[in-house]
């Protein structure tokens, strides 16, 4: 067999039985040459397939027009015999053969994972959240909270008096800004709970409840500092704040259940996230922003707000300080109010500069 190249042993499968039969290839004219017990075939080189390289396996030639195949051990032989065919691997293909490539595609990848996961995913959950409708964030909203009055949460024992107090100056702030609460309509509520385990805090569903826990206050804060951290709570709801974690969380747990084969649950993650606070720094500063804004529109200063969040702080200190915790209580640290939130001591002082 006279070829263009040296010519080299495969086994051939003829794609109709197992039987497989020892041939020698070549290449001939841009053409392949197959010679074997059975005789010779001659296939041009568009009609052959060559499968990609998988560690020291053998390589498939395949042939168009049937199911017969070779294969061949892979080998300088073989790379020559596929030059001489004008055969070559796929870029794709050679860069896999480079371990510096691959290092670099695999830093790349995480590169961009990385840029989704801390800027791409934020910026997609901004702009889709304003169009949930705060029908479906209500019924979310809803089995989150029966879930944390099941587990953490107990019925408020403040005085009925105090309550309703707390009540309305929650409805003159809503009333007096009617447009910037229009979304929520009837869903906006200020709704009140008993938080033993948990401590002072104050947190917002996202389908338009704010819930207040009787140990703030039982603090020695005025109405008029408790009415401020309203005020914050009602600048997350405005701004879709937990809406938009609840995207996030949504997006990254869909991925991990599609690569680890896990499933989460909404109201779960809902929970979770509520518990810990865990809104971003930018966030919570935006927070601040609207709160002073409120604020100033009743005809009151910021520094209320920059008082009660270190009033808050001080509390929740003393309340973990005092705190004899065996190793399952540590475990619970992570409810700490202020665990994810942006330094207090920075947020007081903005917030007092605030014109």
């Amino acid at each position: 067999m006279q070829t263009d190249s040296p010519a080299l042993d495969a086994w051939y499968y003829d794609g109709l039985s197992s039987r497989r039969q020892p041939v020698r290839l070549g290449v001939n004219g841009g053409r392949l040459l197959l010679d074997g017990p059975d005789g010779g075939r001659d296939i041009p080189a568009a009609g052959v397939r060559v499968s990609e390289p998988h560690g020291s396996a053998p390589r498939t030639l395949r042939f168009a027009g049937g199911h017969a195949y070779c294969e061949v051990r892979q080998g300088a032989e073989l790379d020559a015999l596929l030059a001489a065919l004008g055969q070559r691997d796929s870029i794709a293909v050679r860069l896999q053969s480079r371990w510096h490539w691959v290092f670099a595609s695999l830093i790349s990848v995480g590169l961009i994972l990385a840029a989704g996961y801390f800027w791409g995913l934020p910026w997609g959950a901004q702009r889709i959240a304003p169009h949930v409708p705060i029908t479906a964030m209500r019924t979310l909203s809803n089995g989150a909270l029966a879930q944390l009055d099941k587990y953490l949460l107990k019925p408020s024992a403040l005085p009925e008096d105090r309550r309703r107090k707390l009540q309305d100056g929650f409805r003159e702030i809503v009333a007096a800004n009617p447009a910037l609460f229009a979304s929520y309509g009837e869903h906006l509520a200020l709704d009140f709970r008993a938080a033993p385990k948990i401590g002072p805090n104050a947190f917002a569903l996202p389908g338009g409840q704010i819930i207040l826990f009787d140990e703030l206050v039982a603090l020695e804060i005025g109405d008029a500092e408790i009415l401020a951290i309203l005020c914050h709570e009602l600048g997350h709801l405005d701004k879709r704040h937990s809406i938009r974690m609840l995207i996030q969380s949504s997006v990254v747990a869909a991925v991990a259940a599609a690569w680890f084969g896990d499933v989460s649950y909404a109201i779960s993650a809902v929970s979770a996230m509520l518990l810990n606070s865990s809104y971003s720094r930018d966030m919570e500063r935006e927070a601040d922003d609207y709160a002073a804004d409120l604020l100033r529109r009743r005809g009151e200063s910021p520094a209320l707000l920059a008082s009660a969040l270190e009033k808050l702080e001080a509390a929740h200190t003393i309340r973990y300080a005092e705190k004899d915790r065996d190793e399952d209580d540590k475990e619970e640290d992570h409810a700490d109010w202020f665990s994810s939130h942006p330094d207090t001591g920075e947020r007081a002082r903005r917030l007092r500069k605030s014109p």
